[in-house]
């Protein structure tokens, strides 16, 4: 990368991001060897709780699939899936809910690293089908389920200085990555106008939204029926987009420490910033989703598991469900955004 800027100049952070995280041999998501989701590793999820949390989400499907007169073929899509432990933990559960839901299930991971789809085949073989790109998914009725897939989507950084907006770019200088900035419009950047009416601070540091609109609309053509789950960290365009906060969010994890530089050991550390939930909602219209009122997901998961709590569930799931919706840890800094299409009822709460 220090060859390339060198040889062609500076670059936005968000190619910068992009490059670190989905390069295909060198990014951070291209390393299946490396132990990144986990105790051991630079972060956990929901699904490293335990199975539990692939058991509520297949309970959700489940009764949207019941409401829409339970279809002999229901396709799930997952995005952002890892090592594949949430196509296992939603798998084994739907088949103890409901083994006609369970028979009716296709599962489907899209994948565009080929190092990760090796590792997806090898590792669920004939549980799911590994694809490279949404645009091998058409089905009638469905599900897209994706756990922290948002916010790693590559975002433009912006930073207010001398009353004007900049964009942060990727430079180098004395042999080593660095930054730079040039004069930008933020509407250019996708912020939303009421930022152009606000008093920054001198050193306001902010991410624009990602590409939503490329990003969505191919995952928009996948069905023609559909619940499409984002579960995430974020904050709505008004919260986000606050003078007060001055630093942005992106934030880079290594070992579970969250203070690393973002220019430091590129490929190798997990970037991540808040997710603009407005954005998300604004794009997903364009693309004639219906958004639905997001939900924390401690609140989210209880609704979904309302039938299950009263079915006497074991102590250690009881401690799983308690991780996940317990305030201080998953329960308040992580939402779900449920979006659908077409003539469906979505049978929530």
């Amino acid at each position: 990368m220090i060859s390339e800027i060198k040889k062609s100049g500076p670059i936005p952070f968000s190619d910068y991001m992009a490059r670190c995280l989905y390069h295909p041999e060198l990014g951070y998501y291209a390393r299946p060897e490396a132990v990144t989701v986990s105790k051991e590793g630079d972060f956990i999820t929901s699904v490293s709780v335990g199975p539990l949390f692939g058991k509520l989400l297949a309970l959700r499907l489940h009764r949207f699939w019941l409401a829409n007169g339970s279809p002999p073929s229901f396709s799930i899509l997952e995005l952002g899936a890892h090592d594949g432990s949430l196509a296992c933990d939603l798998l084994a559960a739907a088949s103890q809910i409901d083994p006609a839901f369970s028979k009716a299930l296709s599962y489907l991971i899209s994948e565009p690293l080929p190092s990760r789809r090796a590792l997806l085949q090898s590792t669920l073989s004939d549980k799911a089908r590994i694809i490279s790109h949404p645009a091998e998914a058409r089905y009638d009725i469905g599900a897209l389920v994706a756990n922290e897939v948002l916010d790693a989507l590559p975002v433009p950084l912006l930073l207010f200085s001398q009353q004007q907006w900049h964009e942060v770019l990727v430079t180098v200088t004395d042999g080593k990555l660095d930054w730079d900035s040039r004069p930008t419009n933020p509407s250019s950047a996708g912020l939303p106008d009421l930022t152009l009416s606000q008093d920054y601070p001198e050193g306001y540091l902010t991410e624009g939204p990602p590409a939503l609109h490329h990003f969505l609309s191919p995952l928009s053509e996948c069905f023609e029926k559909a619940l499409f789950l984002w579960v995430d960290y974020g904050l709505d365009a008004a919260s986000l987009y606050h003078p007060a906060r001055s630093a942005g969010t992106l934030r880079c994890f290594h070992k579970h420490r969250s203070n690393v530089h973002p220019l430091d050991r590129p490929g190798e550390q997990d970037l991540t910033a808040d997710v603009n939930f407005s954005a998300v909602e604004q794009a997903a219209s364009q693309l004639g989703l219906q958004a639905h009122p997001i939900l924390n997901q401690s609140r989210y998961l209880t609704h979904c598991a309302k039938d299950w709590l009263l079915s006497q569930p074991s102590p250690k799931e009881i401690s799983q469900f308690q991780t996940l919706t317990h305030p201080s840890q998953f329960g308040n800094r992580f939402y779900a955004l449920e979006l659908t299409k077409g003539e469906v009822l979505r049978a929530f709460p």
